[in-house]
């Protein structure tokens, strides 16, 4: 009886989590595709859409200084029409995923508001690259490069 119970539970289980995944995963091609069309804007091209209202600056995480460790993190985003970072993405990251929780935590915390030249409220994807430098540093060289 009680295999029953369990092999009834385990469907059951089964079942929602499957409908959960096709639901995330319509929610995500609408999502996409609402940004599908934009292409990584210049600066030039961005900062005639968006200026920064509310610039906060990432962490240095304790692990990374008591270690000496300089870096760099470059994240990808959509502002969307309330001035938000939205659809973050790491694109580059050096030392790999050593910084990449604090740059992300750092932008979704940003805020822009559109320019005059910007009155509907144009969503634009950007990229913004985070430096780590702390002196003494056990990696300057590599660093330097990214």
């Amino acid at each position: 009886m009680k295999k029953y119970l369990y092999i009834s539970l385990i469907s059951l289980l089964t079942g929602c989590a499957s409908n959960q995944l096709a639901t995330d995963s319509q929610d995500n091609s609408n999502y996409e595709s609402n940004f599908a069309d934009l292409a990584l804007s210049t600066d030039a091209e961005f900062n005639a859409l968006w200026k920064v209202q509310k610039r906060v600056d990432p962490g240095y995480t304790a692990d990374a200084a008591r270690n000496g460790l300089s870096g760099c993190v470059t994240v990808k985003f959509v502002v969307n029409r309330q001035g938000k970072a939205v659809a973050q993405q790491i694109t580059d990251s050096f030392p790999f995923g050593v910084f990449d929780k604090t740059a992300l935590e750092a932008i979704k915390q940003w805020r822009w508001q559109p320019t005059q030249s910007n009155p509907e409220k144009t969503p634009a994807l950007t990229e913004v690259k985070f430096d780590y430098m702390v002196q003494g540093t056990k990696n300057k060289a590599p660093a330097e490069k990214h």
